[in-house]
């Protein structure tokens, strides 16, 4: 690989993880609205914000293929030290604002998670207490 090659794939990688926190910050806040949404039992527009959520999930899956191939065409690890080993080719201030940003990313990927396992968990608890109240539940004599 040449020089050239080598300097677009690093500006390509470095467009990817600036527009993932992006992504990743449009995310949380659907998450968040989704939780809402979940609480007011709000069907008809938790369908339309779960299709929302489909369509960043994809974008940000496209995202980190992007980025696996990337480090991978330029010889290094899929992974955290393939990061950190296109930093330490890049000047202080790129590094360290690179770095930085890197951080964010990994940050705002863990509330997602985060924000995700909780709406999850309210979902199965609305659930649970739609089955009891139907008496769908095979304990439905006894769980009162």
């Amino acid at each position: 690989m040449n020089a050239t090659d080598k300097l677009q794939r690093v500006k390509a990688l470095l467009r990817n993880i600036f527009a993932d926190t992006d992504r990743y910050q449009q995310m949380l806040v659907l998450l968040e609205q989704q939780r809402i949404t979940m609480i007011r039992r709000q069907s008809d527009a938790l369908l339309e914000l779960n299709e929302t959520l489909m369509s960043h999930c994809q974008a940000l899956s496209a995202s980190a293929d992007e980025r696996r191939e990337l480090l991978q065409a330029l010889g290094l690890r899929a992974d955290k030290s393939g990061i950190d080993t296109v930093c330490g080719w890049l000047p202080a201030v790129q590094k360290t604002a690179t770095q930085e940003k890197w951080r964010v990313l990994e940050r705002l990927v863990k509330r997602c998670r985060d924000y995700n396992e909780k709406n999850g968990e309210l979902l199965t608890r609305q659930y649970d207490f739609v089955q009891r109240f139907l008496g769908n539940n095979d304990d439905f004599l006894y769980s009162r």
